[in-house]
């Protein structure tokens, strides 16, 4: 990666002299291919590898840090941890994830990995590695701007945070009839049917494991009161 390289040859160094070489590493034939085309000065740095077990293998040693951007969707949160277990010990190897998912329940699981920052797909560029980079070496967290906001939403009150498991049509829903509304008022505010908001709702309290309306808005109702998930 021969002109990202010389472009970060000045951001890459912190006063104790350390250096970051970033790292993208995917298993996805699509992502490597969008990233290779449309962003050429990340091409000498994007890896195609199917398991991050090759790591060792691709990556020689350059005597200085590495910085893995890894893609999150297509090798698994629960690779990843246990990779960013095994690579504790020096040399020191820092990992930034990256996905295509934007839920806050999710995100603050995965970050509860051993991540040490995270951003979406579809951000990624040659200016947010340079970024990157830099907020790491002055000890910061580079963190996507659509999460950050969202954390920020969550710990002024003004955001609920809903489980995982719900679609984004339920979750619209269940913040409706949260804040008051009625399935007439859902209904008209979304432009679908009262019987279409009734179906959401029974599929709802089978997740959610719950009877009533009630009962669902009650439980949603303590959550909002609970610590942030990341504070937990």
């Amino acid at each position: 990666m021969h002109n990202l390289a010389i472009t970060l040859e000045g951001p890459s160094k912190s006063p104790g002299n350390r250096q970051l070489r970033p790292v993208i590493l995917t298993a996805d034939t699509l992502f490597h291919g969008s990233i290779t085309t449309t962003i050429p000065d990340l091409q000498a740095s994007c890896f195609l590898i199917p398991s991050l077990k090759q790591v060792p293998e691709i990556l020689q040693p350059s005597g200085d840090d590495l910085l893995l951007f890894v893609d999150i969707d297509a090798y698994g949160i629960a690779s990843l941890g246990r990779f960013i277990k095994q690579h504790a010990a020096p040399p020191q190897i820092t990992v930034i994830g990256l996905s295509d998912c934007s839920e806050l329940n999710l995100v603050i699981r995965y970050l509860r990995s051993g991540l040490q920052g995270y951003f979406l797909k579809q951000e990624l560029n040659a200016e947010l590695i340079i970024q990157s980079i830099t907020t790491l070496l002055g000890n910061g967290f580079p963190l996507s701007p659509g999460i950050t906001l969202k954390i920020i939403q969550m710990l002024i009150g003004r955001q609920q945070v809903y489980p995982a498991t719900l679609s984004s049509r339920e979750q619209q829903i269940l913040n409706r009839l949260v804040n008051g509304s009625s399935y007439k008022l859902v209904a008209n505010e979304l432009n679908i049917s009262l019987e279409t908001v009734r179906y959401h709702i029974k599929r709802m309290y089978k997740k959610l494991d719950v009877n009533s309306k009630g009962e669902i808005i009650a439980k949603m109702l303590r959550n909002r009161k609970s610590p942030p998930p990341f504070m937990g």
